[in-house]
């Protein structure tokens, strides 16, 4: 089924039959913010389908001449990112692929993409070098897959062998930032931030014999692998 619908936002460019310039882009990139959500954790290949369709028919409307070269660039970086989430997704594919190696239904597991970290960091400025990990979690156990220089490192770990966890926030406080001319041209890196005081970032520990595996994401993914884990525990 997600692979009809991605092979349907993958002929975004299509529309442009009907209509052009401005109301293109205004209708296309909603469309295409809404073919996000609607794919996202579905897997790679509704992604890979629809990044590849979405590039090809808009070279197909480029070469009959009812496109522009604005609108192909457009689209092309629409292309880039949407190959982007399918790598994410494609983490979460090979942990997938695990879990059912090790004997269980990855039907009944959640997924999360977070970052992940080994031993303990005490300060936003030691979060240097964390890796993309997709991070599962279910009735049995937890199991995670990260990239650890050229190797993949996967693991599944039984609630047996969780000797402690707990969720932690790291703050630092932030300078004032005075607005400079260039920001009306180039966006600045820490927009979202720039207006608050501190910095805060919030991180999940698990503690797994001597071993100390922390894991970094927004409040509300930590808090929902957290509040699981408190689930299981009882």
């Amino acid at each position: 089924m997600y692979r009809l619908v991605s092979i349907f936002f993958g002929l975004i460019p299509l529309i442009q039959f009907f209509i052009k310039g401005w109301y293109f882009f205004g209708i296309s990139s909603i469309v295409l913010i809404i073919s996000y959500f609607i794919l996202k954790k579905r897997g790679s290949n509704p992604f890979v389908i629809e990044g590849a369709l979405l590039i090809a028919s808009q070279l197909f409307m480029n070469i009959i001449g009812l496109s522009n070269i604005p609108i192909f660039l457009y689209i092309s970086l629409a292309t880039i990112l949407i190959f982007v989430a399918s790598r994410d997704e494609k983490i979460v594919d090979d942990l997938k692929d695990y879990i059912k190696v090790t004997g269980h239904s990855k039907e009944n597991w959640d997924f999360e993409i977070c970052y992940f970290g080994m031993g303990e960091i005490r300060n936003i400025d030691q979060l240097t070098n964390l890796s993309t990990a997709a991070f599962g979690f279910s009735d049995k156990g937890i199991a995670f897959n990260t990239k650890l220089g050229r190797e993949y490192y996967t693991r599944f770990i039984d609630y047996n062998e969780i000797d402690d966890f707990g969720m932690f926030k790291l703050q630092k406080k932030q300078a004032l930032y005075y607005p400079k001319i260039r920001d009306m041209f180039i966006w600045p890196s820490n927009m979202s931030t720039m207006h608050k005081p501190y910095i805060n970032t919030y991180g999940l520990y698990i503690l797994v014999g001597d071993e100390s595996l922390t894991f970094y994401e927004s409040p509300s993914i930590i808090l929902k692998i957290s509040e699981h884990l408190e689930e299981v525990r009882r």
